[in-house]
């Protein structure tokens, strides 16, 4: 993988969180007020899932790089 095609992957994630942002708000403040149907519930579960693997894998990728450009 190439630093330039890491930059676009980055891109491209930073441009579906601008498009899902409010719609993840929305179902985070009906969570809070425990106003969730079951659908929405399974949306906002799914969504958590995506964003805690999406985490990691851009840790992964940063820890990939830092270790390719120390050696």
């Amino acid at each position: 993988m190439e630093k330039q095609t890491l930059a676009q992957l980055e891109a491209a994630l930073d441009a579906v969180s601008r498009d899902l942002a409010p719609r993840v708000e929305e179902l985070a403040r009906k969570s809070t007020q425990g106003s969730l149907t079951p659908e929405e519930h399974k949306e906002y579960a799914e969504v958590v899932r995506l964003n805690d693997m999406l985490s990691v894998l851009k840790l992964e990728a940063e820890d990939f790089w830092a270790m390719r450009a120390a050696s």
